[in-house]
């Protein structure tokens, strides 16, 4: 038997994912997507896009994003650089480009992002911080 994580990875992955991205793309995502979107990027090696759902803050112009479990996952390393991406934000489709941000790397840019995403969503929880927070900067220019 897989361990609980591994289940709960595959059912959100094969499950949860592959119903939620219609409905947050759809009429319904203006409800759903006030904490939920659906991220679109091509992948570096392959080319090929890639989907998402993500749960996200937002602050203006900016979106932020907490992989949860980054260790586990691997879509945010694609983010390494400056990555164009879209999303479905509460039924919008919008355009951005996004970047990783590591505490190593932007100690006080990264404390300042998980302050607004406990804000919004305050059941984070993360004695240190998070090690990777991707930030979306939005707009016509990011395409």
């Amino acid at each position: 038997m897989s361990p609980p994580h591994r289940r709960a990875f595959w059912i959100t992955n094969h499950l949860a994912n592959p119903l939620l991205r219609p409905l947050l793309r759809g009429p319904l995502g203006g409800r759903w997507g006030r904490r939920l979107a659906v991220l679109r990027y091509r992948g570096l090696r392959t080319g090929e896009p890639r989907e998402v759902v993500v749960q996200y803050v937002r602050d203006g112009d900016v979106v932020w994003i907490l992989p949860g479990q980054p260790d586990r996952k691997r879509w945010w390393r694609n983010m390494r650089g400056s990555l164009p991406v879209e999303l479905w934000l509460a039924g919008q489709h919008v355009h951005g480009r996004a970047r990783v941000l590591t505490n190593r790397e932007s100690p006080q840019e990264v404390a300042d992002a998980f302050a607004a995403y406990v804000k919004a969503f305050p059941r984070t929880r993360d004695a240190n911080g998070p090690a990777v927070m991707v930030r979306v900067d939005l707009g016509p220019a990011a395409q």
